[in-house]
């Protein structure tokens, strides 16, 4: 019986031996598993977290760019209202000095030479127009044709001309605003931030 005894023996370390390398075999492919689950996990958890901070750096500089525009906006503004009370100033100071002009005797000059202007554009029956105190300066000095009215709407001096479908307007507020543009442009009060 020894005889079976060892072979009973031998046939349970060999059934013992056989159970222990299926068991590694299983821990083994159960450890390969289990990291690449754990691998799969880290990666999805890792893009995962790559696509938030992704999101959030895009969001702040959104509401980076959001916080400079409002202050190139707000700045802009100031600066622009600084211009407009700079360019005010300046044009205020020219009509002070037209004014000036028109109290002077040089004006009563400068009004017939655009008497005679503004006949020569109009053409014969030209209707021309003044403000009410240069009228006696124009009187018995119109170009032949032309004929003289009041219109106190003009507000530092100068003339309006009419003829049939034309019109010209010479006066010293008109020939002031149209000054503004050429002044902007070449004053080098140019907005930039």
């Amino acid at each position: 019986m020894t005889q079976l005894s060892e072979r009973a023996q031998a046939f349970l370390q060999s059934i013992r031996a056989e159970g222990e390398k299926s068991c590694a075999k299983i821990r083994t492919q159960t450890d390969q598993q289990v990291e690449q689950a754990l691998a799969a996990t880290r990666n999805q958890e890792q893009s995962r977290a790559q696509h938030t901070i992704d999101f959030e750096v895009d969001r702040a500089r959104v509401q980076a760019n959001r916080a400079l525009s409002r202050e190139q906006q707000t700045a802009r503004a100031k600066l622009a209202a600084h211009r407009q009370q700079l360019v005010d100033q300046v044009f205020a100071k020219v009509e002070q000095k037209l004014k000036d002009f028109v109290a002077s005797p040089a004006y009563a000059k400068w009004l017939q030479n655009s008497a005679d202007q503004l006949a020569k554009q109009l053409g014969n029956g030209a209707v021309l127009y003044a403000r009410s105190k240069d009228c006696p300066l124009l009187e018995g000095k119109l170009p032949a044709g032309c004929t003289l009215k009041q219109d106190d709407s003009i507000q530092l001096g100068g003339l309006k001309g009419e003829n049939n479908d034309l019109a010209a307007d010479d006066t010293l507020k008109t020939r002031l605003n149209g000054q503004r543009d050429w002044f902007l442009q070449n004053a080098d009060l140019a907005l930039t931030i």
